[in-house]
């Protein structure tokens, strides 16, 4: 009798604790009445994930992201006006399922507005759409013609920022890496980067500032030229590492504090 009512009081200790943050009872009716919706809604922006073309394998030792299955991928862009010929790349990705991005995007809503207005959870749903396609770039070289139409020009990407490559052995005025520099920027380390990193972290384009706003407390830099500390990779890698195990991604909450 007495090991029967241990085992009960261990019972209910462990139905007392739970993975993560407790969630408000609105997020928690919204899981039970509206997340399928939004998950179907989320599954469309994953569509879009133009990286994810042909699945080369997976990887669960990449430094410091040991244990998550992160995915090397394969891609090609549409044909570049400058090489005459589509442009082959190779990524790192850990992108997160519909339904994983679907609890971020809520909850980013919910923290930041106390509320959970079906236009601000569209709004955030379609920037991260229109800005990422919800790919998260662990390492290797992301194409995108922002500036030229059909020119797809190459950002190299660590930790989920632009970075810039130190040797310029790895660079090309033309901009069209071989096969040996894609295969380089899939090993970069913070020692084969410069200082200066880009502003912008996936999968909301959150910037440093917005961090801050949000309650970051770690020192990454400013968005200015020559602030823009190397140390906001570890930070955004760790952060979404944490999100990556948590219904909550800070990062896309900071981006909501800011926008909505």
């Amino acid at each position: 009798m007495k090991r029967l009512f241990i085992f009960l009081v261990a019972v209910a200790m462990l139905a007392g604790c739970s993975k993560g943050p407790k969630l408000d009872p609105l997020v928690q009716a919204y899981y039970r009445d509206s997340l399928a919706s939004l998950t179907e809604r989320c599954g469309k922006v994953l569509d879009a994930a133009y990286m994810a073309e042909n699945l080369l394998g997976e990887n669960t030792e990449i430094p410091d992201w040991e244990g998550y299955p992160v995915q090397l991928y394969e891609y090609h862009t549409g044909n570049d006006i400058y090489l005459g010929a589509p442009k082959r790349g190779l990524v790192y990705m850990l992108n997160p399922s519909p339904e994983k991005l679907a609890r971020w995007i809520v909850n980013a809503v919910f923290d930041a507005t106390g509320a959970l207005d079906p236009d601000n959870i569209e709004k955030t749903r379609k920037f991260i759409l229109w800005q990422s396609g919800a790919q998260f770039p662990v390492r290797g070289v992301v194409y995108e013609a922002m500036y030229t139409a059909g020119f797809y020009e190459p950002y190299v990407f660590k930790d989920g920022v632009t970075v810039y490559v130190a040797d310029s052995t790895y660079l090309t005025a033309e901009k069209h890496p071989t096969n040996e520099m894609l295969e380089y920027y899939l090993t970069l380390t913070d020692e084969q980067i410069r200082p200066d990193t880009g502003r912008y972290a996936r999968i909301s384009s959150t910037t440093r500032e917005m961090y801050y706003a949000a309650g970051g407390t770690a020192d990454v830099g400013h968005s200015d030229d020559g602030q823009r500390s190397r140390a906001w990779l570890a930070e955004v890698g760790r952060l979404y590492r944490e999100a990556w195990n948590s219904d909550k991604n800070f990062l896309i909450y900071a981006w909501a504090k800011a926008n909505l």
